[in-house]
């Protein structure tokens, strides 16, 4: 049973292991994707992939150790995996909540950012880059230009069109960065709570694994 337990906990976090290395690549690949973006929404925001990737880091440190417990059977090791893990796990409970709380307003809440910056000509460079990276025009479509430039601005349309109009500009902002950070948020919450599920079962094994060695122990006194 200790030999079934003690594996099981090694590829337990083998997997968790994995897990932190997949928050710390979605989290980085936000920053990349989304930094001009991030230059022109609240700070609040701008938080999320920098929360998601310290997290990554920490469950796979933490897993990298719960390994190494596990395989030496350190009881030392066990008890403060187990510990951490219970705490970590409490936290990423009330993480996903608040993520999935918000998935019913943060795509009015970015729609409503690219249309303060949008008019804001202070904010327009950044707008220029949002647009470029996620290729869309205004917020929602060239109609967002009648009235305010007396042309499209290149970035509205493809880097090898050779006029940028109507005809060939991209769709409005609104949702196509709307749907980005919503769609990042359900994924990042749903990655959490699969890892909570696995995390409690591995606390359970790792006190279960701390116990026998020290059951083992005193047998051999």
């Amino acid at each position: 049973m200790c030999f079934l337990v003690k594996y099981v906990l090694f590829f337990a976090n083998v997997i968790f292991t994995l897990a932190g290395l997949t928050l710390i690549g979605v989290g980085s690949a936000v920053l990349v994707l989304a930094s001009d973006v991030l230059e022109i929404v609240p700070n609040a925001l701008n938080a999320i992939p920098i929360t998601v990737i310290v997290l990554g880091c920490v469950i796979f440190v933490i897993s990298f150790f719960g390994c190494c417990g596990a395989i030496r059977e350190n009881r030392c090791f066990l008890a403060t995996y187990s510990i951490i893990m219970l705490l970590l796990a409490a936290g990423k409970i009330y993480l996903a909540v608040v993520i999935f709380k918000a998935m019913d307003t943060i795509h009015m809440k970015v729609v409503e950012w690219l249309t303060k910056a949008f008019i804001n000509e202070n904010m327009r460079q950044p707008f220029h880059a949002v647009e470029i990276a996620f290729r869309c025009c205004g917020t929602v479509g060239w109609q967002s230009y009648a009235g305010v430039l007396p042309a499209l601005p290149p970035s509205c349309c493809s880097a090898d069109a050779a006029v940028c109009d109507q005809s060939n500009a991209f769709g409005g902002c609104n949702g196509v960065v709307g749907d980005f950070f919503a769609t990042y948020g359900e994924a990042t919450a749903s990655v959490i709570v699969v890892i909570v599920a696995v995390e409690l079962v591995a606390m359970l094994f790792g006190f279960c694994l701390c116990n026998n060695i020290t059951n083992r122990k005193r047998e051999t006194v």
